[in-house]
């Protein structure tokens, strides 16, 4: 019978170490992931190269965000170099980076109908971008949104 408690704790040992053990081999593989070391660097950076495909890069100052396709409603000549086909530096979530990029950035409020392509942009609005002469970002609630080109409705009746 004094085998049944030794047994018993051999048994949790085990467990524990088990534990302990697939714990530390996650955590490494984490830490690779992170470090882009591991064996799945190629997976993570298709799957982060699929999020850049998806939208444009702006970059400034050894920081990068990304907007929507079709969010940026005026573009100045001058600021064409901040959006980039690749990122570089590190990556900032849109409102940390736009404080850090008011120089160059703006934003302008859409409505959805306006988003949607519905309802124009205003040409005088587009006018003032132009003068102002800085990127000038859609937004819907304050973050960024892809705009589609207003298209007029069709004046044909089809009965």
């Amino acid at each position: 019978m004094s085998f049944g408690p030794m047994r018993y704790i051999k048994n949790k040992l085990c467990c524990y170490f088990s534990v302990i053990i697939m714990t530390m081999t996650g955590a490494v593989s984490l830490n690779a992931q992170i470090n882009d070391t591991g064996s799945d660097q190629s997976n993570s950076k298709q799957r982060l190269a699929h999020v850049y495909r998806q939208a444009h890069i702006l970059s400034n100052r050894d920081i990068h965000t990304v907007v929507p396709l079709q969010s940026i409603i005026y573009q100045p000549t001058k600021n064409e170099s901040k959006v980039t086909e690749a990122p570089s530096g590190k990556f900032r979530f849109w409102p940390d980076f736009l404080p850090e990029n008011r120089d160059w950035l703006m934003t302008f409020e859409v409505t959805l109908e306006q988003a949607k392509g519905v309802d124009p942009i205003p040409d005088k609005k587009l006018e003032e971008f132009a003068k102002i002469n800085r990127t000038v970002i859609a937004t819907y609630r304050r973050n960024p949104i892809s705009v589609r080109p207003f298209k007029k409705p069709s004046t044909s009746n089809t009965k």
